[in-house]
This record gives structure tokens, C-alpha cells and sequence, in this order.
């Protein structure tokens, strides 16, 4: 018998960038932005929000989160301890596996899940081999930013446990009970960087204005958009139009005005940028069934009476 077996030839690019191991102090944060990467972070001790698309993910240790690029995101330890990490950022040419990662604007997988063990494994051994390195090299200082400067060899090892990492996500990814509530951050098809950048413009110019009288069309002429392109690329990155995206972070705002604070609903509409308190509490109505002090009356309730 003469058999051969032979594997498709692979030609698939991985790109690494920004692969760090770290340790940040308490109040430690890092600004809301985006990229063009997909970016994976373990947690390794203590815990830090994420603030990922306007929902907070706290992640503990032994957690993972694996961020779909293009997705704004933020970070804050507000524990009152130490909070060490590994994350890298990275892009990868195949379609399929791009497909996958990036089929919801992020996915949050809990330490007790025992389908990490294999990657806290590939984590902890490139630890073991960065940690050699600073041992050879000089003292790091606190705060300070430090490359380590590692063979050929040991850069593809290095490579080589990232690639295993991503398989290891990838079979998770597979699982079908995975995400079937989740809803993807952008529509299925893709979308240019330019349109990203573009979009995340309008957010910040509608995050800027959105208690003032500005309208979404001031929006548009600030950046030489009209309006049916200014709607057009929000709707086609975030999923939704940009009079809705004010809505809900109004909404947001005026609940948490209303359960956190002794304000008036008048004081409230004015904050909000209402142009009186009919206004804001008919359109607050409109959004929840509820009148203000309806709201504000039902949450002071004991949870145990609710």
C-alpha cells in the first residue's frame, strides 16, 4: 500500500502588535478608544471594568475578553488593588477565522470555564520566557515602558503560543450554544476604516452635544456630511440611527438623574436639554411607560419587594 497525505498549503498571515504583560495600581485607567486590531486581555490578578459599546464588563482573574476590532473601548481599575494583565493585539488574514472573532463586538469567558486551562498554559510560558529576558536586561522602574529584546527563536515562540491562543478561541467560538442571544456590534457586512473612523467621529460630536440644542444635522455640517450620509454611515457601523443613539444615552442619563440624585425632574429636563418639563416627561413616557416620578417612586422600593 503507498498512501500520502497531504495538507493544504497555508499562506495566512498573523500580525502582533502590542503584546504586553503589565501591572497597573489602583484608579489606573486607559481612555476610550478604538483600532483596527482585535485585541484579547486576560486578566491575571486583581480586576478591571471594561468599558466596552457603553455596557461595563468586569473582568477578575482568570478571565478572558476578546474584543472584535473597530469596537471602542475603555478601562479603570477601580479596586483597591493592583491589577496585572497579559493583552495583545493582532490581525489575521483568514477570512473565516476573522468571520468568526469578530462575530460580536466582544466576548467575555469566566476563569471557571475549563476550556482556558490550555490558554493560561501558553500564557504562563511566554511569562516564564519574558521574564528571563528582564532578568538578563537592566532593572525596570515603576511606570516605566520596557521592550524586551528577544532572539529569532524566541519570537517565534512567542508567535507561536499567540497562534495557539487564537485556536483555542476559535474552538470556543465554535461552540453553537455560544452566543445565540448576542447581536453583532456591526452588520455582517464589513465596513472600510475610513467609515469606522468616520462613524466614531459623529459618536463623539453626538456625545458632545447631546444635552444642548445642537441637532444631529449640526452634526453632519461640522463634519461636510449631509444628513442622509451622516445617518447613513452611523446606522451602518453602530446599528442604529443617530436620533436613537441620543435617545438611549439620554434615557441612560435621566434614569440614573433620577435614582442617584435629590434633582428635580425639572432640573433634570434642563440637563438633559428639554426645552421644558412636559417635554421631557411625555418623551420620557414615551420611552419606558412611565412618567419620572413614576420611575423614580418604583426604584426606591426594597429589591425584595419588587
Amino acid at each position: 500500500m503507498d498512501v500520502l497525505l497531504r495538507f493544504p498549503n497555508t499562506t495566512n498571515t498573523l500580525h502582533i502588535i502590542g503584546c504586553h504583560f503589565g501591572i497597573k495600581p489602583p484608579s489606573w485607567q486607559y481612555p476610550k478608544h478604538h483600532h483596527h486590531l482585535f485585541e484579547l486581555l486576560c486578566c491575571m490578578e486583581g480586576e478591571i471594568n471594561v468599558d466596552v459599546n457603553h455596557s461595563i464588563l468586569t473582568l477578575r482573574k482568570g478571565d478572558w475578553l476578546l474584543i472584535k476590532s473597530g469596537v471602542k473601548h475603555g478601562m479603570h481599575n477601580s479596586a483597591g488593588q493592583d491589577f496585572a494583565f497579559f493583552n495583545v493585539h493582532f490581525d489575521i488574514d483568514d477570512q473565516e477565522a476573522r468571520k468568526r472573532l469578530g462575530s460580536s463586538p466582544c466576548k467575555h469567558i469566566s476563569g471557571s470555564n475549563t476550556q482556558l486551562d490550555k490558554l493560561t498554559m501558553y500564557v504562563r510560558q511566554m511569562e516564564r520566557l519574558i521574564g528571563q529576558g528582564m532578568l538578563i536586561g537592566e532593572q525596570i522602574t515603576t511606570g516605566e515602558e520596557r521592550y524586551i529584546d528577544i532572539s529569532f527563536e524566541d519570537k517565534l515562540f512567542i508567535q507561536a503560543n499567540i497562534l495557539l491562543i487564537i485556536h483555542e478561541m476559535l474552538s470556543m467560538l465554535r461552540d453553537p450554544k455560544k452566543e445565540q442571544d448576542a447581536k453583532p456590534a456591526f452588520p455582517a457586512s464589513r465596513v472600510s476604516a475610513f467609515t469606522l473612523d468616520l462613524a466614531h467621529q459623529i459618536e463623539e460630536q453626538l456625545n458632545k452635544q447631546q444635552y444642548s440644542d445642537a441637532s444631529i444635522a449640526h452634526v453632519a455640517q461640522s463634519l461636510n456630511l449631509s444628513l442622509s450620509q451622516c445617518s447613513k454611515v452611523f446606522q451602518q457601523v453602530y446599528g442604529i440611527s443617530p436620533r436613537k443613539y441620543v435617545s438611549r444615552v439620554k434615557l441612560a442619563k435621566a434614569k440614573e438623574l433620577l435614582t442617584t440624585t435629590n434633582m428635580s425632574v425639572g432640573d433634570i429636563a434642563d440637563t438633559l436639554g428639554f426645552h421644558s418639563v412636559s417635554h421631557f416627561s411625555r418623551q420620557f413616557r414615551r420611552w419606558t411607560r412611565q412618567s419620572p416620578n413614576q420611575y423614580r417612586d418604583m426604584d426606591s422600593i426594597p429589591p425584595f419587594m419588587n
